[in-house]
């Protein structure tokens, strides 16, 4: 298969028109598309995968279960899934709303919310676990980032059903550790096992993140351990007495003694709702400051433990007076270890300090734009690369990067700029001369692209994708004998 740039206003088929993307996973991409045939115009989500050749399989679960299911105003409904020309499609109901991680990071937004909105929020998360439970369906991934708060009717919405699996028994097998480990029940981790059980362990995390600020198991460290879990309200006293014991009942890590079934922590949050002692969430109370928390994490780095020295520098995000060299650390060691979303927002926070540095502010700039590069995410990445370009001089590293994602964005005019840019100061990059290729392809300059890839040969002559092209133009001119020439040149790289 072959890897399709997607933007807005492009058309998959003669069905969907794409018009803003709205999210970004692991495997695939959630685009808002306007819904061509039948041609009502209807605004639904789209999922696509990131890499047609890696991501189909697991875009393919999503509507394994869910399409066989009646609606339900607690759960996002997948619509219809299937190819469109060499593209995996999932369409699903589009919510307008965000995701309640998103909410929980906007400091002016989550000072209005009250517990009586979380109360209602779980409670309805809970209805709709029971609807899932009681058609045989586990989710498998319940976390911030998959419940989504409606506009519309200002209750939140289970989505993305990628992990989702029937339930066969109590607990069942998987083989895959999907899901965010930070709210995953012990017996995911420690047994591959999970249920419906597991699913009410997930929501016990997530209300005790949205109450206290924090994780219940901070590192994967506590949770394979079985770490005791501290009460809510010795965090924040303001969590209601109730609330804290349907919380704790939820993170019991024997599945047998959790809270038995979603009916039942709905009818629990539903008895809280009449108390109009709910007031709006207090901000917890700063810690108060410390020292030696960067030192810390500069020596565990030293010893080789990243993971520890990862976890001081969060520390000392917040209780160290040196907040900038800890936030670069933290960032640093996020995307070394794979948490490219903490990586993002630590790099993101570093550029809205005003006493960061600007050569800091520099990096910060080039590792996001490198960061959601490598995530597939161009758009994002576009803004960063253009302000990272903009300082000079531009190394010839970034000017490619920018190239990769302005080309991708569909700019290709700019990006061919920048690659002539690179080659006017390094005639024989190998990279910059096969990018330069593809853009000219691209441009539909078919002659220029074929002299392009010639000359890429020159300098990289086992270029598969240069070879590739020259196949295609050679047969396309009418040259069988030049076409074949390349074509075994090809096929010799295989052997």
């Amino acid at each position: 298969m072959t890897t399709i740039f997607l933007h807005p206003g492009k058309r998959l088929g003669s069905n969907y028109e794409l018009e803003a993307i709205v999210g970004t996973g692991q495997f695939g991409q959630v685009w808002r598309a306007r819904k061509l045939n039948p041609p009502s115009g209807a605004t639904v989500a789209l999922k696509v995968p990131l890499d047609p050749n890696r991501g189909e399989e697991v875009l393919m679960a999503d509507g394994q279960y869910m399409l066989e299911l009646p609606k339900h105003p607690g759960v996002v409904a997948v619509n219809w899934q299937g190819r469109i020309g060499a593209v995996w499609v999932v369409e699903m109901e589009f919510v307008n709303g965000i995701p309640l991680s998103k909410l929980m990071a906007d400091e002016i937004q989550w000072s209005k919310v009250t517990f009586e909105d979380i109360i209602r929020w779980f409670t309805g998360v809970a209805e709709a676990l029971a609807f899932l439970h009681g058609n045989e369906i586990a989710h498998g991934d319940i976390k911030p980032d998959n419940l989504l708060l409606d506009e519309a009717s200002g209750r939140l919405k289970i989505t993305d059903f990628g992990t989702s699996r029937r339930l066969t028994d109590n607990l069942i097998r998987t083989f895959r550790h999907a899901g965010a480990w930070a709210y995953q029940a012990p017996e995911i981790q420690q047994a591959n096992q999970r249920g419906a059980v597991s699913d009410l362990f997930s929501v016990g995390a997530v209300l005790y993140h949205v109450t206290t600020g924090r994780l219940p198991r901070a590192s994967i460290h506590e949770l394979l351990t079985s770490a005791p879990i501290t009460r809510p309200r010795q965090f924040n006293p303001e969590i209601p007495a109730e609330l804290d014991a349907i919380i704790m009942d939820l993170l019991v890590d024997d599945p047998l003694r959790r809270l038995p079934n979603a009916t039942s922590l709905c009818q629990r949050l539903q008895s809280l709702l009449p108390d109009t002692r709910l007031k709006t969430v207090p901000n917890l109370t700063p810690l108060p400051p410390g020292t030696g928390y960067l030192d810390q994490a500069a020596t565990l780095l030293a010893e080789g433990k990243k993971e520890e020295a990862r976890e001081a520098a969060a520390s000392a995000t917040l209780h160290s007076t040196g907040l900038i060299p800890a936030l670069e650390l933290y960032a640093r060691l996020s995307d070394e270890l794979g948490y490219a979303d903490d990586a993002i927002n630590a790099y993101k926070r570093l550029l809205t300090l005003e006493r960061t540095a600007g050569e800091t502010r520099r990096a910060a700039e080039s590792q996001l734009a490198d960061l959601f590069l490598r995530l597939h995410r161009y758009e994002a990445a576009e803004t960063y690369v253009e302000a990272a370009i903009k300082v000079q001089p531009t190394s010839p590293l970034m000017l490619l990067k920018a190239a990769v994602v302005l080309g991708a964005c569909t700019k290709l005019e700019r990006a061919l700029d920048l690659l002539e840019k690179i080659l006017a100061e390094e005639p024989h990059n190998g990279a910059a001369m096969e990018k330069k290729m593809l853009v000219l392809w691209l441009l539909h300059r078919y002659e220029d692209a074929a002299q392009a890839a010639r000359d890429v040969l020159m300098v990289m002559p086992d270029s598969e994708l240069c070879l590739k092209r020259l196949v295609d133009y050679e047969t396309l001119m009418g040259n069988r004998r030049r076409a074949e020439h390349y074509r075994q040149r090809l096929e010799s790289l295989a052997r």
